[in-house]
């Protein structure tokens, strides 16, 4: 029989009997359909991937990674500037129509249209991933948003009770008080939500230690996770702390971890990824370290073929210990473009950030922003003095550390060998203040290393 829900489900989308064990060349032929046929959707329906497939040849024998290669990858560029011509559906036939601001620059926004069709295999990915989790005699928390009907939340929710699982939701979920009551009312067993959300919880310690009697589980999504962001999550709740991988371009849904923590499981009958070398464009093997990229093959309303994500991670194809054959993402380490080259030539990465800062237990969040020094290379400068760049940082602090030292970020700061040197050197400095309000105040706007030097090096 298949080893867990989710794998149970996949088989029975697949076409496959009732308690067929999966098999991965099984599903690779599936899958390999499936692609052909949505190649062969977007040339027939959309304008715009006819024009851009024209001269793509798919011999007869190809496999699936041959195929892929034939195919060129798709941008969040593209989706800005073509997103009507993408349609494969008509526009009666679209449910949901979700638009994604982009963080930290002017660019247009992006739009993803789905079917209803497209919305249900959404929520067959929450019913049976979500059993990776929990079970369904549990409470389940949904921090997410639910003002609309198609909001992440409100799909979760509704896939949720339809599961058979006692849901609720709360959002917004920035005020760890207003959260730890809405845990306390309804005795909630799972969480889900921001790592920032649930890690504002987990540090107060006084609401951790009153909720840790009910929560024994926690999802983790829609941002990247720093590792001391997790164990903080973990060892404070006293709970299992899980993640899931996903976007609004995946469908909402894209990848959850099961209880052996070694990768989070892939919906590999609606998701085929690949990873590829951020530079190249080139496809990597198994395990290696690069840009996540994938295609849809059973989406009808706006498929995505090849499409950059832009986060950094890895796949294996391996067998979980867990049992199950379904590919993992692993090693998801943030966004690409979460780094920025100091003064010295070398990079500073969001993730090096978190770990740093996020290790201090009265942290809760910060933004960081890099400045160009004011005055730095006028008139009164030296000749070809080293350009001085400000790291500004807006640290979210617990109200009872409201005192905290600017002097300890530093230091913790410090420990980042890229800026230990750039401080040395003397072609930076640290710039420090608190903040109390909602530091991310959107769901689909995420974390960055904000760069507004006038000439960004590298």
């Amino acid at each position: 029989m298949p080893v867990n829900q989710l794998e149970s489900w996949i088989s029975l989308q697949i076409g496959l009997p009732r308690k067929t064990i999966l098999s991965r060349g099984v599903l690779r032929r599936w899958q390999r359909e499936r692609l052909l046929q949505t190649i062969a959707l977007a040339r027939e329906n959309s304008p715009w991937y006819r024009q851009r497939l024209r001269n793509v040849s798919l011999p007869d024998n190809a496999d699936i990674e041959q195929i892929l290669r034939a195919l060129p990858l798709l941008t969040s560029d593209d989706l800005r500037d073509h997103d009507q011509e993408m349609l494969c559906s008509s526009q009666a036939e679209i449910q949901r129509v979700i638009t994604l601001q982009s963080s930290g620059t002017t660019a247009s926004p992006k739009r993803l249209f789905f079917t209803a069709k497209d919305l249900r295999h959404t929520t067959g990915f929450f019913q049976h991933g979500m059993r990776l989790v929990a079970a369904p005699q549990d409470c389940v928390l949904v921090m997410l948003p639910s003002t609309k009907d198609y909001d992440v939340g409100s799909l979760l929710v509704n896939a949720l009770h339809q599961a058979g699982f006692s849901a609720h939701v709360q959002w917004p979920a920035h005020e760890p008080q207003i959260v730890a009551q809405a845990v306390r009312t309804i005795q909630a067993n799972c969480l889900i939500g921001l790592p920032h959300h649930i890690l504002s919880l987990a540090r107060d310690t006084a609401l951790a230690q009153d909720i840790s009697r009910y929560v024994r589980r926690v999802l983790l999504c829609s941002d990247y996770t720093a590792p001391v962001v997790r164990q903080a999550i973990a060892h404070k709740l006293e709970c299992r702390v899980h993640e899931h991988y996903g976007s609004t371009e995946s469908g909402l849904g894209g990848a959850v971890e099961c209880s052996a923590g070694t990768g989070c499981h892939i919906r590999e009958n609606d998701l085929l990824f690949e990873v590829v070398d951020p530079s190249t464009g080139e496809q990597l093997p198994d395990r290696a370290e690069g840009e996540l990229v994938f295609s849809t093959i059973t989406r009808s309303g706006m498929p995505l073929l090849r499409y950059r994500t832009g986060d950094r991670g890895s796949i294996t194809h391996s067998r979980c210990s867990c049992g199950s054959v379904l590919a993992r993402l692993q090693n998801l380490n943030g966004r690409l473009k979460d780094m920025a080259w100091l003064p010295t030539g070398e990079q500073l990465t969001m993730a090096e950030l978190d770990q740093a800062l996020l290790s201090s237990p009265w942290i809760t969040g910060y933004e960081a922003v890099l400045d160009d020094e004011p005055n730095a290379g006028d008139a009164q400068s030296p000749p070809n003095s080293t350009p001085k760049t400000v790291l500004r940082l807006r640290i979210k602090a617990l109200t009872s550390k409201a005192s905290w030292k600017q002097e300890k970020v530093k230091a913790d700061l410090l420990g980042i060998p890229a800026i230990h040197r750039a401080i040395t050197y003397g072609s930076m400095r640290i710039a420090v203040t608190d903040h109390h309000d909602p530091l991310f105040p959107s769901h689909t706007v995420k974390r960055h290393l904000q760069d507004n030097r006038n000439q960004p090096l590298g």
